[in-house]
């Protein structure tokens, strides 16, 4: 059972759910469709679209849909004139639900068919100056890159979305996702962007000051809406630090292995390294104190840290930013000693920096479930993303983990 599920609306009849099995697959198209078998692959669809986000992204999603203000239950449950990309967006990850849950190949056939179509409408609308910038165009381009981190029809295809989706929001700039339906697809896609970055072994343009500059106006506008809480907060004041991370990676490799380096290069990231651990620490110390009032029974205090999340998700909630932050500061920590150390003694303490050009020692992945496997024949070191535990809710804990899940 959903968590939310009575807010979500009636689902499909079982004539239109039969309606839609009987859909041949030629057929798929909107325009050769008849409206009422239209109307009801969308409604089918949309409906397992958000029986995907239960399944697959159930606590990265609650920990921020009750404090936006356009949650994707939302957008995908009303009609709000999306363009057609994001229609298809809908129905890939819909049907791909629902094939799985039925076990119906048919269905997970027909959800490539129909993810292919929406990449289609995406390069129109990418390429048209008139939508590239529009908060559709993104929301469908962070569809169906879900779709293909879960889903993959070719080895690099997500990242090669993701990189996508990072040049739309650049485009879009910082200030168009402080607020409103820019925050939520924000929100919905941040932390895979961070992974991403370590997985190219490149910054994040996310740690640019534009786009940090950004919070105070979120958080004033979550007060003004009354739709603040403590660790929503404190989540964001993390992912601020953990967006800085691979860069500070990126930039200590280069540092080590340049010759001749300044002294004053080496203190510079230094300070910006420690500044940013405190900064984690902080945050740390300000969530457990919300997790002692609440296991303590202050209801002031709790409500006051978890606000509207739900209490079925806090649990997690709390894990997995811990282990964003810890697995920060740990690297953090790595980093600070490799920058204080002789060259010999900096490739003996840490196997971070034993990492050789991307490009020749990372095997792209298809999604992030293979990362365990693809890392048996590289010498990438596990940089925080690595599977652990069950698949099933891998993808959820690497989003809220902000790209940074603990090490094994």
């Amino acid at each position: 059972m959903s968590i939310l599920r009575e807010k979500r609306g009636p689902l499909v009849t079982a004539k239109e759910a039969q309606q839609y099995a009987t859909i041949p697959r030629a057929s798929m198209d909107g325009v050769l469709m008849p409206g009422l078998m239209s109307k009801a692959l969308d409604r089918q669809c949309r409906n397992g679209f958000c029986d995907f986000v239960d399944t697959v992204f159930p606590n990265i999603y609650y920990s921020y849909s009750t404090r936006v203000e356009l949650p994707w239950f939302e957008i995908a449950q009303y009609d709000r004139g999306a363009g057609i990309a994001m229609e298809w967006g809908f129905r890939s990850l819909g049907s791909l639900q629902l094939g799985r849950v039925n076990g119906n190949q048919r269905q997970i056939l027909a959800s490539q068919e129909m993810y292919g179509r929406g990449l289609r409408y995406l390069v129109q609308a990418v390429r048209n100056p008139a939508t590239v910038g529009t908060d559709d165009t993104l929301g469908a381009a962070i569809l169906l890159g879900i779709y293909e981190l879960m889903n993959a029809t070719e080895e690099n295809s997500w990242l090669l979305h993701s990189r996508g989706i990072s040049h739309l929001l650049r485009l879009r700039g910082a200030k168009r996702h402080a607020s409103g339906y820019g925050r939520t697809l924000l929100l919905s896609f941040r932390g895979l962007l961070v992974y991403e970055a370590f997985t190219r072994g490149e910054a994040c343009f996310l740690e640019s000051e534009e786009w940090r500059a950004t919070l105070p106006e979120t958080l004033e506008d979550e007060k003004r809406r009354g739709k603040s809480c403590g660790l929503g907060q404190l989540m964001d004041y993390a992912f601020n630090e953990i967006a800085q991370c691979p860069g500070f990676l990126a930039k200590t490799k280069t540092l080590v292995t340049s010759s001749p380096t300044t002294n004053a290069e080496r203190d510079d990231l230094m300070a910006a390294i420690n500044s940013s651990r405190e900064v984690l620490g902080d945050v740390e110390i300000q969530i457990l104190a919300g997790i002692k009032a609440d296991q303590e029974g202050n209801k002031k205090e709790s409500r006051a840290f978890f606000g509207l999340i739900p209490h079925s998700i806090k649990n997690a909630s709390v894990k997995f930013t811990l282990e964003g932050v810890h697995s920060a500061i740990a690297l953090l920590q790595q980093l600070s000693v490799v920058l204080v150390s002789d060259r010999s003694r900096q490739e003996a303490v840490t196997p971070w920096l034993k990492l050789g050009p991307c490009k020749k020692d990372w095997k792209a992945i298809k999604t992030a479930g293979e990362i365990a496997r693809a890392q048996k024949d590289t010498r990438l070191h596990p940089i925080g993303p690595q599977q652990q535990g069950s698949p099933s809710v891998w993808h959820d804990r690497i989003a809220l983990a902000m790209g940074m899940p603990e090490k094994v």
